[in-house]
């Protein structure tokens, strides 16, 4: 048997041919007029056999006996301006050389995205006579051929693939070696369809009215409807003749239409157009030019390509066709990712179409339906489009090139949930998947927003962990594991400080008897401000809530007739803080803290302003008291000088105090120099303290 398919391949080219000549052809009163091909492609030296075009009409594939003018090999010539001019064909060499020099290549269809060669062969690794093999493009080459395997290829004949544009249904013809009828070599058109998991289906014999008795070639347009076929029946005109059918929405075959506008009483097979529908190109067999005879003596034919315009009755379902390709927004490399397709309307997936390592595509969408497009890639963003055919006019080409992203960016504020003010924090992110921190993730500080940028790569789960110490962490999930359209990402997360209860126990300095009074706290790292009012802690004791490990200011003061109380903290394990306030009467003394000067000199530094205002305010609270405001001094330099400078230094801190409405007569600036030390000058911390301002009350006036 196997030596019978072996025969029977080198006479299958010639059993499927016959003489004609068709220079012009008539329709109705309309002359249209076939034109062949330029001779560099159609050349009279050789014969040009089943052409293929890909979705935009630019590149032909075609099978010619260039190799030593007898052996069958694939060819490609590329077009620039619409099919006027043809570059020189280029023998596909991975397909070519692939076979022995006498096994047969041969029937070739290029997919319409031009991304994948379907043609037929008899090699000795084949499951039958004749094989469907298939070759992917790979930049501008073409890999070595691979068998498409069972259950298309068995131990028959199968030849001449046509792949849908979608390239979910694979049509080709089948032969039986026993089916031959009134000469000639009968064969049947089957159709496998892609599964769900990428695996082509069982194929299936086309029902009639396409699959009679003798039925070969089929070609499905881009439209993925409508089906031309060579098929001798009855209406034809006496040999193999091309007929046009269409799958209705019904799932139905329509009646074969004779294409009798190019149609002969010859053998006419091998028609291609491309997604624009306005050409047909097609196998024509004329007498052989004397330049072939001369060269082949016994050559009883030439077989050229050519073309035709399509009349309006032929021409296929209206398309749009999509071309360009798809690149990492980031570097611009190419991706190789899948187009999902579904209808909107009915929410039906109708294919997937996955596109060559170099991200180059052409997607072709039917008229009569609005389309949903997904573009999806593991590791990649999603790109979605819609494209609504339902009332397409006319064909349309577009030019797209699609931008997916490998990382998402997250912005992230950390707010203090207290303040509402921005804040510095630790971030560290989590994969969910293992729940391990990942190290190489890009987290970039943005100083002058107080906010953080993190680089994520799409396809994971995330954790993302904020913490700051004193504050309670906050943790949140970030997926970018699913369909992802967008690319930057805004999040705001706010941080609860950690917060202690604090007791205020407030006396009488001289009879330690608790007593109502103010309590102001201020957060000197962030301004923050607690103000307790006296009603709420009648018995001198009160309880206030503060941040942990925060430094406050603290300012209590009681009703009229009591000094202020100014001091420290932080707010850590302790957990009371005793305050005594003295009451005022003549010769009682309130030390002002934090009053600060220029180094030898009576310029009140700024810092002391705080305290200078709860003076102020001491007055206004108390306007019948008369104060002296005594300056001191260390034992640096001399007593004269010392003199002078602590008096400056109280007339200046007076001066202030007036600025602020308080009467000249209820102030004394005195200056006592050196001369009151409360601790020795022998170390520069005690120094500090006597260099001080005393509040001592002098009178107070009823």
């Amino acid at each position: 048997m196997r030596f019978f398919y072996k025969f029977f391949s080198k006479s299958f080219l010639h059993l499927l041919t016959a003489f004609i000549l068709i220079p012009m052809i008539g329709f109705g009163q309309i002359k249209i007029k076939a034109q062949k091909l330029p001779d560099n492609v159609s050349s009279p030296l050789y014969r040009e056999y089943a052409p293929s075009l890909n979705a935009d009409g630019t590149i032909l594939i075609f099978q010619a006996n260039r190799k030593d003018g007898d052996n069958w090999g694939i060819y490609e010539t590329i077009t620039k301006d619409n099919g006027l001019t043809w570059s020189d064909p280029v023998g596909i060499d991975s397909v070519n050389n692939y076979a022995n020099p006498d096994d047969l290549i041969g029937g070739p269809v290029i997919s319409y995205d031009g991304n994948t060669l379907y043609f037929f062969a008899n090699l000795d690794e084949g499951l039958g006579a004749e094989d469907i093999y298939y070759s992917e493009r790979i930049g501008d080459k073409w890999s070595s051929p691979k068998n498409i395997g069972s259950p298309i290829n068995t131990k028959y004949h199968e030849s001449f693939p046509s792949i849908s544009a979608d390239g979910t249904h694979l049509y080709f013809m089948r032969f039986d070696a026993y089916s031959i009828s009134d000469s000639n070599t009968c064969f049947e058109i089957y159709v496998s369809e892609k599964q769900s998991n990428g695996e082509w289906g069982i194929p299936e014999a086309l029902p009639a009215p396409i699959n009679l008795e003798c039925e070969k070639a089929p070609r499905i347009l881009s439209d993925g409807r409508t089906l031309i076929f060579s098929s001798i029946r009855a209406g034809g005109k006496g040999d193999y003749d091309l007929w046009m059918s269409k799958l209705g929405f019904n799932g139905e075959w329509s009646e074969p239409v004779n294409m009798h506008f190019v149609n002969t009483p010859g053998t006419d097979t091998f028609a291609s157009i491309s997604a624009s529908g306005e050409t047909l190109y097609y196998l024509n067999r004329g007498k052989p030019d004397p330049k072939v005879l001369k060269k082949y003596p016994g050559e009883m034919q030439q077989e050229d390509i050519y073309t035709i315009q399509i009349t309006e009755e032929f021409k296929q379902y209206k398309n749009k066709t999509i071309q360009g390709q798809i690149i990492d927004s980031k570097d611009q490399s190419p991706v190789q990712a899948t187009f999902f397709v579904r209808d909107r309307s009915t929410t039906e997936r109708l294919f997937e179409l996955p596109v060559a390592e170099d991200g180059k595509f052409a997607l072709v969408l039917t008229e009569g339906i609005d389309y949903e497009i997904l573009v999806t890639k593991e590791g990649y963003s999603t790109y979605i489009f819609q494209e609504d055919l339902s009332d397409l006019k006319h064909y349309e080409r577009e030019k797209k090139n699609i931008n997916l992203f490998s990382h998402a960016l997250l912005n992230l504020e950390v707010f203090d949930a207290d303040l509402m003010s921005k804040i510095e924090s630790n971030i560290v992110v989590y994969n969910k998947e293992t729940n391990l921190p990942i190290d190489d993730i890009d987290i970039i500080f943005n100083e002058k927003l107080t906010s953080y940028s993190l680089k994520l790569p799409i396809g994971h789960l995330y954790e993302v962990q904020v913490s700051k110490e004193n504050f309670q962490t906050q943790s949140f999930t970030f997926d970018l594991s699913t369909m992802l359209l967008y690319q930057k990402f805004e999040k705001s997360i706010d941080l609860m400080p950690n917060k202690v209860e604090m007791q205020f126990n407030v006396a009488d300095a001289a009879t330690e008897e608790g007593i109502m009074a103010k309590i102001v706290l201020i957060n000197t790292d962030t301004d923050e401000r607690i103000e307790v009012e006296a009603e709420m802690g009648e018995d001198g004791k009160y309880k206030i809530e503060v941040r942990d490990g925060a430094s406050y200011e603290i300012e209590v003061r009681s009703p009229r007739g009591y000094s202020f109380f100014s001091s420290k903290l932080k707010a850590s394990d302790k957990k009371e803080f005793d305050v005594a306030l003295t009451e005022l009467k003549p010769n009682s003394k309130l030390p002002l803290k934090d009053i600060l000067f220029e180094s030898n000199s009576s310029e009140i530094i700024e810092s002391s302003f705080r305290e200078l205002r709860r003076l102020v305010k001491l007055m206004k609270d108390n306007p019948n008291i008369v104060v002296e405001l005594a300056a001191h001094t260390d034992d640096v330099g001399s007593d004269r000088y010392n003199m002078k400078l602590s008096e400056h230094r109280a007339k200046n801190v007076a001066m202030y105090v007036m600025d602020f409405g308080i009467p000249k007569n209820r102030l004394v600036p005195k200056g006592y120099g050196e001369s009151q030390p409360t601790v020795l000058n022998d170390t520069e911390e005690n120094k500090a303290m006597n260099r001080r301002v005393e509040l001592m009350v002098l009178e107070i006036n009823n």
